[in-house]
């Protein structure tokens, strides 16, 4: 399988990314290894990105995904569009739906990523929820007392994927 841990900025993808990847051995990938440093520059002036800057970007992630038989992806996906160009045979997404006060918490408490709360408006215009007619998304809600462990497990569990 090959899992895309997806949500708006402060959600938790990379933090639940890494401990699907400690429980199931699947490679992590951060997807914002792959932003180029411009784009990296413009995040973090807050400036959102657009349609042409994330194609070839998306393009680099599905291309990684492709050379690998499992991986756990964190990347934002944020619009349908940009699902449907990671998806692909075994690949399966996890929706952190948080909250958006618990969003702009988190944010703000953040040190050290060029992803900060001035993006948070942006990244929220842009979210496209799953619809129903996603089946390769799975929904975790996400409220303040969740642990990332307690997310993995859950998302586990409910992809139905062993875990050591």
């Amino acid at each position: 399988m090959r899992l895309v841990v997806m949500g708006a900025a402060g959600s938790g993808k990379t933090t639940v990314g890494r401990d699907l990847s400690a429980r199931t051995g699947w490679p992590f990938l951060d997807g914002d290894d792959f932003h180029t440093p411009e784009a990296r520059r413009r995040m973090a002036r807050g400036e959102a990105l657009t349609d042409a800057d994330r194609w070839p970007w998306l393009e680099r992630l599905r291309a990684e995904l492709g050379t690998r038989p499992a991986a756990v992806l964190a990347c934002s996906a944020l619009r349908r569009v940009y699902r449907d160009r990671l998806r692909g045979p075994g690949v399966r997404f996890l929706f952190l739906r948080v909250p958006e006060l618990l969003l702009r918490e988190r944010l703000a408490a953040r040190t050290g990523h060029y992803a900060g709360p001035d993006l948070l408006p942006s990244q929220l215009a842009t979210l496209e929820p799953p619809g129903r007619d996603e089946p390769d998304v799975l929904t975790l809600g996400v409220a303040a007392a969740d642990t990332p462990t307690a997310l993995a497990a859950r998302a586990l569990t409910a992809l139905g994927a062993a875990h050591a």
